[in-house]
């Protein structure tokens, strides 16, 4: 699984696996239960691969925040409970990321970051976090990088999608401007 298969719907506790979409939102699964169950329009969705957190020189994205976190746990400081206390909660992310705005980032942004951990640290694919962001940065820095794929094979044709004019029947089409009134 990767951060962006992974969703936080406002309202809803927990995180949740996208398995597909509606016209007007998400299908989701519930890490953990397994439920399932469509977004609503007045649901706020937020991707884990699109949040960042605010640090002094600007933001940092949960990706790198995670790294750190898992780099944490594995050398054997695990992260507070969630009804740690506050104090307790802003030293470990001090450890965590050592230059978080401390005005920005608030105890309970913290603490739903070390349950998410708590969440997905057995699920995520670590060898795989960061790099579809880091393609997308080399892929928009270099500009010569399409014309050396397309270089040597030759350019299919654009199928153009046209439609034939429909046969009315003698019948006029309705017209849905309005029409000039007076003179």
């Amino acid at each position: 699984m990767e951060l962006k298969d992974i969703v936080s719907v406002s309202g809803v506790p927990g995180l949740h696996k996208i398995i597909g979409r509606n016209k007007t939102g998400l299908i989701v699964e519930t890490i953990g239960t397994g439920k399932k169950f469509a977004t609503t329009l007045q649901q706020r969705v937020s991707v884990l691969a699109d949040i960042a957190m605010f640090t002094d020189e600007g933001e940092t994205k949960l990706w790198q925040v995670l790294q750190q976190l898992k780099a944490l746990d594995e050398a054997g400081s695990n992260p507070p409970a969630s009804n740690a206390d506050n104090d307790e909660i802003k030293a470990y992310m001090g450890k965590v990321l050592p230059n978080y705005d401390r005005e920005k980032v608030y105890p309970g942004d913290m603490k739903k970051l070390f349950s998410w951990y708590g969440i997905i640290k057995g699920l995520l694919d670590w060898s795989k976090l960061g790099q579809e962001e880091e393609e997308s940065t080399e892929e928009a820095g270099s500009t010569d990088k399409p014309a050396e794929k397309t270089a040597g094979k030759a350019a299919a044709p654009k199928k153009v999608k046209t439609s034939a004019p429909k046969p009315t029947g003698g019948v006029k089409a309705k017209t849905t401007t309005p029409r000039k009134m007076g003179s």
